[in-house]
């Protein structure tokens, strides 16, 4: 199975033009936070609790250092075990190089191709066009059956739909009102129908993801 990470990056790139419809740096953080959340269903990190006493949230906790068999994972594991960190911190960590390094899997899948031209003979231009649209296809029916057509979604749709509300991309990967898909993917991330330290995961990954490219889209203003 693929992982989530890679998921989520088949629905943002336009199969066509093989770019990402959403900011680079939104999708940064979202393929961040994915890899996060696939670390927590897997029992290798567990969340602090958002807030403690003092107010202050508590660093998340790698609970197994056991390698998955997944390289990205497994970096992406060992970043999160360097030092206690909360969850917008650990999202925050894994922000840089992982893009490349999902497009690159995606890639060497037959998923995407990896095509180069130059502009006026000059300039370089790198896009990744779809090769093999069965997967996105698929998650993209899940997305669209449950936010339009009103379907239970299962653990794994409900993730997706809360990392592309995150950053507020669904209506640029599903179309649709964007108050209604408002509507909707809030009630799913509050009801993820997971179990309770999955459902609440998910919850905080969300926030965290949320907060980390709010931060660096005022940055960048």
């Amino acid at each position: 199975m693929s992982t989530l990470a890679e998921d989520v990056l088949q629905l943002v790139f336009d199969d066509k033009t093989g770019r990402s419809v959403i900011n680079q740096t939104y999708l940064d953080s979202v393929i961040a936070g994915a890899l996060l959340l696939d670390l927590i269903r897997l029992g290798r990190v567990t969340p602090g609790q958002p807030e403690g006493k003092d107010g202050k949230d508590r660093a998340a906790i790698v609970t197994d250092r056991t390698p998955t068999g997944d390289p990205l994972l497994d970096a992406a594991l060992a970043t999160v075990a360097e030092k206690p960190r909360t969850l917008r911190k650990a999202v925050e960590a894994l922000v840089k190089g992982n893009r490349k390094a999902v497009i690159e899997r995606l890639v060497e899948r037959g998923i995407l191709r990896h095509d180069r031209s130059r502009v006026l003979g000059i300039f370089k231009l790198t896009s990744f066009p779809a090769a093999d649209t069965e997967n996105e296809a698929a998650l993209r029916r899940a997305l669209v059956a449950t936010l339009h057509e009103g379907a239970a979604p299962d653990s794994r749709t409900a993730s997706l739909i809360a990392l592309l509300h995150s950053v507020k991309s669904l209506p640029k990967v599903v179309g649709g009102d964007k108050a209604q898909l408002k509507a909707r993917a809030d009630a799913i991330v509050a009801g993820n129908p997971a179990d309770d330290a999955v459902r609440e995961a998910v919850k905080q990954v969300w926030t965290a993801v949320e907060m980390n490219a709010a931060a660096v889209a005022a940055a960048a203003s």
